[in-house]
This record gives structure tokens, C-alpha cells and sequence, in this order.
């Protein structure tokens, strides 16, 4: 679960959008657990895209080509309907079922989310 501002659409879905009202998505919240990511920063199929994701605490910021997707807070885990913060865990990369390739994939510490991102 996670908290996001975000718009409702015309679809009934919700999409990020920094300047949205705060809801909580989760898969126990009627809303659901899906908030569409803002726009789309991909290059032309064929060209190489950077993908950034910081994480600190318990916030995530997905970055797509230096324009920001989403930015994530108050990431949470439920276990038997005990709900505890999401600071820590494995990393799992994956292609939402399609083919995938990845280069230089660099894991670095960080003190704080990049404030110039957040704006």
C-alpha cells in the first residue's frame, strides 16, 4: 500500500499528479491498488531509456528519462492485517511480460530524495 497524489480520470482509474489530493491505494481500499503513472517519457522502441528509482525511508520516486513517473509515500506491507512500513527489502527487476533488456545497472546509497525531482 502506498499513498499518491493523483487526479481521478474520466476512466474512473487514478493517475499520479503531483499537485493530486493524497489517497491511499492498496488492494484493502476500494480505490484499488493501481494509480497510473503520469504521461510517457520512453524513447522510440529500439532506443535505450534510463530509468531511475530513489528510495529512502519509506518514499519511492520513479524517474523515466529525468521526467518523474511517480513519487510513492508511506509504503506499507500488510501480514495478517498488520500493516509495517516498507523500508527495506530485495530488489526484483521485471518486464510486465515482455521482453526486456537491461545495461549498467548501478545501486548507490542515498541520504534523501532528490528535492530538485519533488518539485
Amino acid at each position: 500500500m502506498a499513498d499518491i497524489p493523483a487526479v481521478k480520470r474520466v476512466d474512473s482509474g487514478y493517475e499520479y499528479d503531483p499537485a493530486g489530493q493524497l489517497y491511499t491505494f492498496s488492494v484493502y481500499n476500494t480505490m484499488g491498488r493501481h494509480c497510473y503513472k503520469r504521461g510517457d517519457a520512453e524513447h522510440p522502441t529500439g532506443e535505450w531509456n534510463t530509468l531511475d528509482l530513489y528510495c529512502h525511508g519509506d518514499t519511492s520516486m520513479h524517474v523515466v528519462n529525468g521526467r518523474v513517473m511517480m513519487v510513492l509515500y508511506h509504503l506499507a506491507q500488510s501480514d495478517n492485517g498488520k500493516v509495517s512500513p516498507l523500508t527495506r527489502g530485495r530488489i526484483q527487476l521485471q518486464s510486465e511480460g515482455a521482453e526486456v533488456f537491461y545495461k549498467q545497472i548501478k545501486i548507490r546509497p542515498i541520504d534523501r530524495i532528490p528535492e530538485d525531482l519533488l518539485k
